[in-house]
Formats: C-alpha cells, sequence, structure tokens
C-alpha cells in the first residue's frame, strides 16, 4: 500500500510538471510553490494555486487559461491512478461557485464544478487511472 501512495505521488508530481510545460504562463507558480515548500512539490496544495491563478487570469489570459483546462480535462479522461483526484480535489473543489472560469469550463471539468456547487445533482464518475 505504501509503495501506492509513493506512486500516486510520483505520477501526481509528473502530472503538475507536465501542466506547467504545456501551459507555460503556470511556471511562476510552480517556482513559488517549491520555495514556499522547501523544494518539495506538494501536488493538492500546487493545484489550489493553479485554481486560484486560473480565477484570477480567466479575462485577461483566456488562450492561457482555455489551455490549461484542455489539460486538466485531459487528465480527467486519460490520467494515470490519482491524477483524476487529484484533478477534483486539488483543483475544482478550490473553485468559486460563481468562478469567472464558469463560462471556459467544459466536459468533466464543467460536470465537477456543477456537482459540487449544487447546480446539478448528478454525481459525476471518477475514474481511478491505471
Amino acid at each position: 500500500m505504501e509503495n501506492e501512495s509513493h506512486e500516486d505521488d510520483q505520477l501526481d508530481e509528473e502530472f503538475c510538471r507536465n501542466l506547467v510545460e504545456k501551459v507555460p504562463e503556470t511556471a511562476p507558480l510552480l517556482e513559488e510553490h517549491l520555495k514556499d515548500q522547501g523544494g518539495e512539490l506538494l501536488a493538492y496544495i500546487f493545484m489550489s494555486g493553479v485554481a486560484e491563478w486560473a480565477e484570477k487570469n480567466a479575462e485577461a489570459k483566456t488562450a492561457d487559461v482555455v489551455q490549461l483546462l484542455a489539460v486538466l480535462n485531459q487528465g480527467l479522461a486519460e490520467g494515470k491512478r490519482d491524477v483524476p483526484n487529484l484533478i477534483v480535489v486539488g483543483f475544482v473543489e478550490w473553485l468559486l461557485r460563481d468562478t469567472p472560469l464558469k463560462s471556459l469550463l467544459q466536459g468533466e471539468l464543467k460536470a465537477w464544478h456543477d456537482f459540487h456547487t449544487g447546480a446539478s445533482e448528478s454525481h459525476p464518475f471518477l475514474r481511478r487511472g491505471d
């Protein structure tokens, strides 16, 4: 069980670093996070910072935010092991009820946000990746 937890942590960290590669505007968030955490990447905390960044930049950097949301939707659909949970708990659950991202959310991200805010009673399926 401990090996599974360690593997989940590694895959979560890999997902976060991949997200930063695909959305370079988030690189300063990762740098700040690593500085604050003594060089350690705490994926769930990092993802909450990404959620805050996305909300603050939904209008000013729409293309970057849309790219970020696409990466997150792909992670929900294809992410390994714990990655889908990381996205729901680390990102979606941090979003405001009336998030500036509301009009940009699509697919599973929208379904999860609608469920968490009570806009939908339909509970989305949380897939555990391979």
